[in-house]
């Protein structure tokens, strides 16, 4: 098929932003992340995501980060064949570059007979076996119409940790962390908190928030203060906007300063160095 030209753009023009953190005595875990245009052509997120893998394997990256529903495009109404046979293009082309996965992507199982979606972040290692999948839990809905929108769109997940490298760590999926006014009406399960309690070493924060910059200075605050309060970096990937997004990309330390500061245009590629907290 012939790709869009705002696409071919992208595939010879991408940005690419690489920050480090400064390494102390543990082993930094190196990720990329890549803040990257979500729509609901599935091709087209496809090739990003591939892009972005080929750029991870050049900055030498054991992960990449996507944002939420990068894959899938941020929906439910999508072909569940073609998704699968994208992911399995997608991690074949991970595999072989020796780089995991952190993908978000919504995806649809059948169970007991019912077709169910889940909004997801499906984890693999960088020798391409999976780790296992996060399922967003605080999912959006209308305060005036409680038990709308999300909360009927997608399935609830269950919250978990994964293990890699003998680390400890957690993804949260964008209102998971936040519970926005405005956009949560189920009771705030605090679940940055409870995957400390878990033991998480990092959190991994998939994001596809828009631009609306009302709701900026909340998402931002509310990150760094779980990030200084839990004393643990917080790594985000926000989806990218043709205008400026409203919480961006980047890492933020376990004092609640950020370290990388991503630009909050358009898709950018970047790279961290993950201290794991104790």
């Amino acid at each position: 098929m012939n790709k869009p030209i705002g696409y071919l753009i992208l595939a010879f023009v991408l940005p690419i932003l690489c920050i480090s953190q400064v390494a102390g005595q543990q082993a930094p875990v190196k990720m990329a992340g890549l803040q990257m245009m979500v729509g609901s052509d599935i091709i087209i997120n496809k090739e990003q995501i591939l892009l972005g893998i080929s750029q991870a394997t050049r900055a030498g990256a054991s992960f990449l980060i996507t944002p939420e529903g990068s894959l899938s495009g941020y929906t439910s109404h999508f072909n569940q064949e073609e998704l699968s046979n994208a992911l399995e293009e997608v991690k074949k082309a991970a595999r072989n570059a020796n780089v995991g996965l952190m993908l978000g992507t919504c995806f649809k199982e059948i169970r007991k007979g019912n077709e169910i979606c889940f909004n997801q972040v499906r984890v693999y290692k960088p020798d391409g076996d999976s780790l296992g999948v996060y399922s967003k839990i605080l999912r959006c809905s209308d305060p005036d119409v409680p038990g709308t929108g999300e909360m009927t769109e997608y399935a609830e997940g269950t919250l978990r940790t994964f293990e890699w490298n003998g680390y400890t760590f957690g993804i949260l999926i964008c209102n998971d962390l936040w519970a926005t006014p405005g956009y949560t009406t189920m009771p705030n399960p605090y679940l940055a908190w409870k995957l400390r309690q878990m033991g998480a070493q990092f959190i991994v924060h998939c994001i596809n928030s828009g631009s609306s910059q009302r709701y900026r200075a909340f998402h931002e605050s509310s990150a760094e203060l779980w990030a200084l309060s839990l004393k643990i970096p917080i790594v985000e990937v926000n989806a990218a906007q043709e205008d400026q997004i409203n919480a961006q990309s980047g890492l933020i330390g376990p004092d609640g300063g950020r370290i990388v500061h991503v630009p909050d245009r358009g898709t950018q590629f970047f790279m961290v160095n993950v201290m794991p907290a104790e």
